[in-house]
């Protein structure tokens, strides 16, 4: 009812106005007492979960519609899954529901501020046993660096602020870790990998060489971010050399006419290897 109230307020008068911007931290501590601290009811595409009143802005109700119908097509219960990039959950709440309760997520989470909310959010939903956070970035290969963040926003950057924090970003030394390094180091091997780290999504490609090389199977799907990849050192022609040399084709996912100039989601299909001679 509450939930129903404020909605019907903040449409009266504008989800952005000064007023409803101001009352919107007492209203979502009022949400987290009314509910004990166990996270508020939440649709994510469709599916329900308990999510911390304070992210709602961060989980939409219709999340990213194509990325996530594709997904939710291809994953398979009992399946391993790398949420790269996992921010404060809202791809591993869902690969969580999606693989069930004999699959596994792996969450690569570097911002501490995000991690505290993953945490709280898998509590939330009784998953923290089959989640596996590991508090590193990703990207060629392992090592440390800096990283800009702000609270748990999903905009933070190794090497440089997102010019869209810079104001309010900062300065964290994170471990780095590649995802060809970690499947050594912990014998699991994903079914499925999805990227979001803000530029560097070409560079932990680079950095799963080995992976990708070896399992055929593997569903990878990556968000683009073509205008920040200098700051991982990459460009589009090395982009493509990589994606050549792995025999990726990148197939968008969201409308986008190149799936290599557009920032926006693509899956990254295996291309038919010959059998040799």
């Amino acid at each position: 009812m509450l939930q129903t109230a404020a909605r019907l307020v903040s449409g009266a008068l504008g989800r952005d106005s000064a007023i409803v911007r101001s009352l919107r931290p007492m209203y979502e501590s009022i949400l987290d007492l009314g509910y004990a601290g166990r996270g508020i009811p939440w649709v994510i595409n469709g599916e329900e979960y308990r999510i911390d009143p304070h992210q709602r802005h961060r989980l939409g109700t219709d999340y990213d519609p194509p990325v996530a119908e594709f997904l939710r097509s291809h994953v398979r219960q009992g399946q391993t899954c790398f949420d790269i990039g996992a921010n404060v959950g809202v791809y591993v709440l869902q690969l969580a529901h999606w693989t069930g309760p004999s699959g596994r997520v792996v969450a690569f989470e570097p911002n501490p501020s995000a991690r505290t909310v993953l945490e709280r959010h898998l509590r939330f939903n009784g998953i923290t046993g089959r989640v596996t956070i590991v508090p590193a970035a990703v990207s060629r290969e392992s090592g440390t660096a800096t990283m800009y963040v702000a609270d748990a926003e999903g905009m933070s950057r190794l090497d440089a602020p997102n010019e869209a924090i810079a104001d309010r970003a900062q300065a964290v030394e994170v471990p780095i870790i590649s995802v060809d390094d970690y499947v050594q180091q912990s014998r699991v091997t994903p079914d499925v990998v999805m990227i979001d780290i803000e530029g560097f999504e070409i560079a932990a490609l680079a950095g799963a060489r080995r992976l990708i090389q070896d399992k055929r199977d593997l569903l990878i799907v990556a968000e683009m971010h073509p205008s920040v990849w200098s700051s991982a050192q990459t460009t589009r022609e090395s982009a493509q050399q990589l994606l050549d040399e792995l025999q990726l084709t990148p197939v968008p996912l969201q409308g986008q006419s190149d799936a290599l100039a557009d920032h926006a989601t693509v899956f990254l299909k295996q291309r038919e290897r010959k059998s040799a001679l």
